[in-house]
């Protein structure tokens, strides 16, 4: 049903878009040396609001909406929807964008320029192009050029909440539990499989980073438990399990207290 949903969406936002059917993704690091998979972060559950500026003049107040609508999102929705701003080609100095953020008050925006992260990728040229990703299908819900508003953007995001919210938090096709949850040193994961599979566990980090991974172990089907020791890469806050067969994938989140 979920993915009906957002099928059914990103038809009905297609009509007004110039929106290609999925993301492209990419590995890079942003201005500030971090490095980012998109792909990974749309699986981890995040929303992703971009601006693909010159920059421009003209660029200002369509970014400005789009990133007011992002951050809107703060208090409700916590570390879920993400705004990037990132030079159109990948061409300009970081330098540049990073003035551009802080003169035109989007000082939260994470701040990219690289040729692997382009416009391009999400066709018709604009200036700016504003577009809108999620899901785990990693579609693009909203891809404008021109007549962008806060308003707009906002609903976007709502489409994508309303769509994907039961993926993310609740595993309910695979029984899914973290136990404790909250954590605080080693803890089970458990889970049950409708029928013999392939299965994968990865964990991320809300910023789409991958911490864990455990790959390719086949597994008959029923009721599963894996214990996750404690370590290093698994500091102090909120993550996203994910657990992959070969039908399907499934996401819940749970919190590190320690």
């Amino acid at each position: 049903m979920t993915k009906i949903t957002l099928f059914l969406f990103t038809v009905l936002l297609a009509q007004f878009s110039f929106s290609q059917a999925t993301a492209t993704d990419f590995t890079a690091n942003d201005c500030a040396g971090n490095s980012h998979t998109l792909f990974s972060e749309l699986d981890a559950g995040k929303i992703i609001v971009v601006a693909f500026v010159m920059p421009c003049g003209g660029c200002i107040a369509p970014s400005q909406a789009a990133y007011n609508a992002a951050q809107s999102f703060a208090s409700s929705h916590p570390g879920r929807v993400l705004f990037y701003l990132s030079d159109d080609n990948g061409t300009t100095a970081c330098s540049s964008i990073n003035s551009f953020a802080t003169s035109n008050s989007m000082s939260l925006a994470t701040r990219f320029s690289t040729p692997s992260f382009n416009q391009g990728q999400y066709g018709v040229a604009g200036m700016p192009k504003i577009v809108v990703l999620g899901g785990t299908d990693h579609a693009v819900v909203y891809n404008q050029n021109s007549g962008v508003t806060t308003n707009n953007v906002t609903a976007a995001i709502n489409g994508l909440i309303a769509a994907g919210i039961e993926d993310v938090n609740e595993g309910k096709l695979f029984n899914m539990q973290v136990i404790p949850n909250p954590v605080v040193n080693d803890f089970k994961f458990n889970y049950a499989l409708d029928k013999t599979s392939a299965v994968k566990i990865e964990i991320f980090s809300l910023t789409g980073t991958l911490v864990y991974e455990k790959n390719g172990e086949n597994q008959v089907q029923g009721a599963h438990s894996i214990t996750i020791a404690d370590n290093e890469n698994l500091k102090k806050g909120l993550y996203i399990l994910k657990l992959t067969t070969e039908s399907r994938s499934e996401s819940i989140q749970f919190t590190i207290t320690k």
